[in-house]
């Protein structure tokens, strides 16, 4: 049963990622953002654009061409293994998510031999720096996929942060009372 959440979450999701790419390549392609225009979604806090990057994760060179293609179908042969195992809903959602982000990115760099990047996030104003060395607002351009793969692995994360500990369970009679510690 929880199969059928992971493989439903990696359709759509790819199905939902491939959609604005294609419309805002489309765009590009005719000249709409050629003059670096920009449409704004939530004023100036949200915005479509048009980016392409060549290299990975926050345009970080890992090497030769095939090593983008290598990290990304290793790491979702992975999340297919842990996503057709899957406990539960969620977990499997989570994974399905995280495939459809990476089969996304990976079924650019096929095509055009870069990943499309359209979201502009930025709160204007507002510069937030980690450990006073590197700012993250504003963050860099990137796209659905990208957000999938964020989304699955805070899902993920948050499973276990909220999971009740294995001996919480053990402690607990058949009758539903609490054994003493």
């Amino acid at each position: 049963m929880n199969r059928r959440f992971f493989i439903w979450a990696a359709i759509v999701g790819l199905v939902i990622d491939r959609i604005p790419k294609l419309i805002v390549h489309g765009l590009f392609r005719s000249g709409e953002f050629r003059d670096g225009r920009e449409f704004h979604l939530l004023g100036d806090v949200l915005k479509v654009t048009y980016a392409t990057n060549p290299h990975g994760l926050f345009s970080l060179n890992y090497g030769p061409p095939f090593m983008y293609f290598l990290l990304p179908l290793s790491a979702s042969a992975l999340v297919v293994w842990y996503g057709l195992r899957a406990e539960d809903r969620w977990s499997a959602t989570a994974f399905g998510l995280i495939l459809a982000g990476a089969l996304g990115n990976v079924v650019d760099r096929a095509g055009l031999n870069y990943v499309i990047d359209y979201l502009a996030f930025n709160v204007p104003g507002h510069a937030v720096s980690l450990f006073g060395r590197f700012t993250v607002i504003p963050w860099p351009v990137f796209n659905l996929a990208d957000a999938f793969v964020f989304a699955g692995a805070v899902m993920l994360l948050s499973r276990e942060l909220l999971r009740r500990p294995a001996n919480a369970d053990a402690a607990t009679t058949a009758e539903g009372k609490q054994l003493p510690a």
